[in-house]
């Protein structure tokens, strides 16, 4: 079978038990605490966080495809991404997730959910550091220009090159 293709089913499964998973840890730790759920408008709000975040990982997840890669780490790009949305910061896949990830808690009103989210930075952020550090060794001064050029999480208009 195609690498891509188990590389891109193993990022799919991972990707489908966050956004399962954490709406239901969420909901089970409002029962547990007796949370109530947010209000409509919020719920309804939740959907332009998902939207945005869906957006994103489509945006990002084209790149990877015309790179010949995928998001998993086991089979990356064979280069260096740094167009679209890698212009505006250095990952986007994550700061989509946590968006689209963020829209669905809000969406079935859980703020164990939303809470989750958030803690779920901790990892994520580590995990970041490990593959940067891995970008470092595959790509040298190509993916140092790159970060210092670039912020890690908070999007920033590329600057224009004199």
């Amino acid at each position: 079978m195609d690498r891509r293709i188990v590389a891109w089913a193993e990022i799919s499964i991972v990707f489908l038990t966050i956004y399962l998973g954490v709406p239901l840890a969420g909901l089970t730790i409002d029962r547990g605490l007796g949370l109530p759920t947010f209000p409509v408008a919020l719920r309804f709000a939740g959907f332009a966080f998902l939207l945005v975040g869906l957006g994103g990982l489509a945006w990002c997840f084209s790149l990877f495809v015309r790179a010949r890669g995928t998001p998993n780490p086991r089979l990356p790009p064979s280069r260096l991404v740094t167009s679209g949305p890698y212009a505006w910061t250095r990952n986007p896949i994550a700061g989509s997730h946590f968006l689209a990830v963020l829209g669905v808690a809000l969406v079935v009103g859980s703020p164990g959910a939303v809470l989750i989210v958030f803690l779920l930075g901790i990892p994520a952020n580590l995990l970041i550091r490990f593959e940067e550090r891995s970008l470092e060794r595959r790509f040298g001064e190509e993916y140092r220009a790159y970060r210092e050029s670039v912020p890690r999480w908070i999007p920033r208009p590329p600057r224009r090159q004199r």
